[in-house]
């Protein structure tokens, strides 16, 4: 593994990453996000997918809220026991989700660089006082995971270091699970000039929880010491769901509240070098289904 990551403060991870001054350099990310894994509309293989092609890549791996989708407990008024899992049939159901995600995961965590919060694991917390990031992140962690526990919002720091020990230089992220429904026009693309105000830092800003897939970029100009203007571009990546609810299905809470159908996969990430800029650049691709 060519990358390492870090928690560098309560609300910023840090991933360091060499490089060097090559046409062909490049380190992918998978970001993603509402993977919902223990629901049985759940793609798991769709998931398992592109965690292998992660494998592959050296990739490193960002899940951006709801992990689990944790809906049946006792206390969740959502609570629905034909969606339960066979496996997660037992008196011990919070414990059983950690195992359940560990098992899953074991043969990735390796690449598992960031777990956040989404409102799935804050409505656990707040119901049962257990934190089932806690939990996953202290078991694969053990394991040999390098994962940081994030929560409902934070940065990524992306630190790139030369490989013969001098030039450095950073890309910044933020990420936030989301709110509200998106709107069934926008999609939530309008959050993206109300957000690119407040977070003028940010090189790029991933949502989820809206189950919606789109990158926006919004241009801009800045100016350094000197005097010399420079344009880019701050991306704003709305990550997907891997939790199907529409097709195939022939009722539920999806089609009686009207709902359509909802896109799904995640998001890569490719950081390269570039011989015209002189830095590390991005470039965001699709996960194929």
């Amino acid at each position: 593994m060519s990358w390492t990551v870090t928690k560098s403060s309560e609300v910023q991870t840090e991933i360091r990453i060499p490089f060097n001054q090559s046409a062909g350099w490049e380190q992918w990310g998978l970001i993603c996000a509402d993977v919902h894994l223990d629901n049985p509309h759940c793609l798991r293989d769709l998931h398992r997918h592109h965690l292998e092609q992660a494998l592959e890549r050296d990739a490193f791996v960002l899940c951006i809220g709801d992990l689990f989708d944790a809906m049946q407990g006792k206390q969740d008024r959502r609570s629905n026991k034909s969606d339960l899992d066979a496996r997660l049939k037992s008196g011990t159901y919070l414990n059983d989700l950690v195992e359940f995600a560990h098992e899953f995961y074991e043969p990735y965590i390796k690449q598992l660089a960031l777990i956040s919060e989404g409102n799935h694991e804050t409505s656990v917390t707040n119901r049962y006082e257990y934190s089932l990031l806690d939990g996953l992140a202290y078991s694969i962690k053990k394991a040999g995971s390098p994962v940081v526990r994030g929560g409902y919002r934070g940065w990524v720091k992306f630190q790139f270091e030369h490989e013969s020990g001098g030039r450095k230089h950073s890309k910044l992220a933020y990420y936030l699970h989301g709110s509200g429904g998106g709107g069934p026009v926008t999609k939530g693309v309008i959050q993206t000039n109300r957000r690119a105000v407040y977070l003028p830092d940010a090189d790029m800003v991933f949502s989820g929880h809206i189950h919606e897939s789109w990158i926006f970029p919004i241009n801009r100009v800045r100016i350094n010491l000197r005097g010399e203007e420079r344009a880019e571009a701050q991306y704003h990546v709305q990550l997907p769901t891997y939790k199907e609810e529409f097709v195939n299905m022939p009722g539920g809470w999806h089609h009686e509240t009207g709902k359509p159908p909802k896109p799904v996969g995640a998001w890569w990430m490719r950081l390269y070098y570039s011989n015209r800029t002189g830095r590390v650049e991005v470039q965001f691709l699709e996960a194929d289904k």
